[in-house]
């Protein structure tokens, strides 16, 4: 049964934003025209969170800014009671969906290209959040979901929607877990390697001889900015946007916590 409760907030992120317009004078300095994601704090919503991927976590730091810190934990307190409640989790999923189509269509972005990302901060905290996960992909046919995830135990859950890309997000600490996960799923996960170099992201590639190792992240090897700009220089939108490897499941993938240059 859905209570009567709160909802979480959306979240911009200008990597992900499908829409962004200049503001300020440095390349990627711009304001996103649609939210398209949501958070959960770093740690504390993330079950399988290993020791390496605490030590470099890009969203833990940037909890040092109470703008940020505010929001995810507001959003941990409206979702951490209900961490056993799918029907009640569902809604606060179709909710924050529906809500980001409301801001589609006024930035009148075409509906082929409405995409949604589950945790640019936080992880799925519980199985009956999987769940609420892959019910509201089913929903929502016309967007294009993806995640990445240390939350291997309810990875099957997630599989088997065309509409939701799942990366298992590998790293030293859980690779030989990712390994036996990977193989007893009937459907193949996509693979996210991350490591502190290119070199030890092949490294991990590589206890999946089957599997392509895929590229470097082309946003953190420069070739591609956080901010691609239209011709006019006042519209554009994020990387992963004008990537679309990972938000499709085209490709396996590699992210480099130091030494990003290259690769």
């Amino acid at each position: 049964m859905i209570v009567n409760v709160g909802l979480p907030r959306l979240s911009s992120d200008r990597k992900v934003a499908p829409l962004v317009r200049k503001k300020g004078t440095a390349i990627n300095d711009g304001t996103p025209k649609v939210r398209n994601t949501f958070g959960l704090p770093a740690v504390v919503a993330c079950p399988e969170h290993t020791e390496w991927c605490a030590a470099v976590c890009y969203a833990l730091k940037l909890q040092i800014f109470p703008g940020v810190r505010n929001l995810v934990e507001a959003n941990w307190d409206v979702v951490s009671p209900h961490l056993n409640d799918a029907d009640t989790l569902h809604w606060m999923l179709s909710e924050l969906v529906a809500e980001c189509r409301i801001e589609y269509v006024r930035a009148k972005i075409p509906e082929g290209e409405w995409v949604f990302r589950h945790f640019w901060d936080g992880d799925i905290p519980s199985v009956a959040f999987a769940k609420a996960i892959k019910r509201v992909a089913e929903d929502f046919p016309e967007f294009q979901f993806w995640l990445y995830t240390r939350s291997f135990k309810v990875v099957p859950l997630l599989m088997g929607a065309s509409n939701l890309a799942v990366y298992l997000s590998v790293d030293k600490d859980n690779v030989l877990d990712a390994v036996r996960v990977e193989k007893a799923l009937l459907s193949e996960p996509m693979l996210a390697f991350c490591a502190d170099t290119w070199e030890e992201t092949e490294g991990l590639a590589a206890k999946f001889p089957h599997r392509r190792k895929g590229p470097a992240c082309p946003e953190l090897t420069g070739k591609i900015p956080m901010v691609v700009w239209d011709d006019d220089g006042v519209f554009g939108h994020g990387a992963c946007i004008e990537c679309g490897m990972c938000i499709y499941g085209r490709n396996n993938v590699r992210f480099a916590a130091t030494n990003r240059k290259g690769g």
